[in-house]
């Protein structure tokens, strides 16, 4: 369940981005234009937007605004860096594959439908790429980099084709016009749709792979799960904390690290007091190895320990 909290709201984000980035683009932009310049603003604004939105979504959910300008900072520039090479490279793989195969510039044949489609997807997985890589810095995490830029390859892949799906089958085999209202809206919804498969799937990706997470049992945000994919997870009070634990004062600042060690994992205590840093109601005064399913208590906040490999287990065992 909590997995598919993460899959909602990374896509309903990245959605809003890229509807946002589509109307930018319409006031700074000229969409009856067809060349570089246009190309690159219209990617720069669009990856800038959807980047914006789906790199900074768990600084939202925390509301966490230090962390939030930190990493919204990061997925604008870069996701417009990564929009801007992924529409320029898209058009250009769009005519390459339509020149290649010798379709006719016009009649709407298999040439184009392939064309159109794969020169989108190949495109925009730039863009997801990016959004990945930008996930990764901002959180200096070498494993949310890369399960967040497979992700991210994959839904820039999926958005764009259906993005370009839909460009053909309504400006190119449709009779709407290309700078038509019909076919802006139908461009929005693409990029709509761009967005929340980017953010989606990179949410996914990450929650499939990861290879712990701690759950909220008790105290802010209840049930919120928060991947472990650094070698130092911070938890804490502290606006840059990676696992923000608020509104408890008994928590210290800078509480407690999980500490990431091969397949072990350790809570660390971070000089606070032992009787407010317990791993299944015992005292931990320095350090204290993790196993699935330890219940951990910092102040009144209560998380939940999870192995990915034991609980592929346990599903694969109440499944069977």
């Amino acid at each position: 369940m909590a997995l598919l909290v993460r899959i909602y709201f990374n896509g309903v984000f990245g959605a809003l981005g890229g509807l946002l980035g589509w109307m930018l683009f319409g006031v700074f932009g000229d969409k009856s234009r067809s060349d570089l310049g246009q190309w690159a603003l219209g990617g720069m604004l669009i990856g800038g937007c959807i980047g914006y939105f789906v790199v900074s979504v768990e600084a939202i959910r925390d509301l966490s605004l230090a962390r939030f300008c930190r990493l919204a900072s990061y997925g604008v520039a870069l996701g417009a860096l990564g929009g801007a090479a992924g529409m320029c490279i898209g058009e250009w793989v769009n005519m390459g594959v339509i020149k290649l195969i010798g379709a006719a510039k016009e009649g709407g044949s298999a040439g184009q439908l392939v064309g159109v489609v794969l020169g989108r997807g190949l495109g925009w997985m730039f863009l997801g790429v990016a959004i990945g890589v930008s996930e990764g810095i901002a959180a200096r995490s070498l494993g949310k980099l890369s399960y967040g830029t497979l992700g991210g390859a994959i839904g820039g892949f999926v958005g764009g084709a259906l993005f370009g799906l839909f460009y053909y089958l309504l400006v190119i085999r449709g009779e709407a016009s290309e700078h038509g209202a019909l076919s802006y809206f139908w461009a929005a919804l693409g990029l709509v749709i761009l967005g929340a498969s980017i953010g989606s799937l990179s949410a996914f990706v990450q929650g499939v792979l990861q290879p712990a997470s701690v759950k909220v049992m008790r105290g802010w945000q209840e049930g919120r799960e928060y991947p472990l994919l650094k070698a130092d997870t911070l938890l804490g009070r502290e606006e840059h904390a990676d696992i923000a634990l608020f509104r408890d004062m008994r928590v210290e600042k800078r509480h407690a690290v999980i500490k990431r060690q091969g397949n072990r994992f350790l809570l660390i205590n971070n000089h606070a007091p032992p009787q407010q840093t317990r791993v299944n109601d015992e005292q931990v005064p320095q350090a204290r190895e993790l196993r699935d399913g330890d219940r951990i208590q910092l102040g009144n906040i209560i998380l939940r320990f999870q192995m990915r490999e034991a609980q592929n287990r346990k599903r694969a065992a109440r499944s069977g």
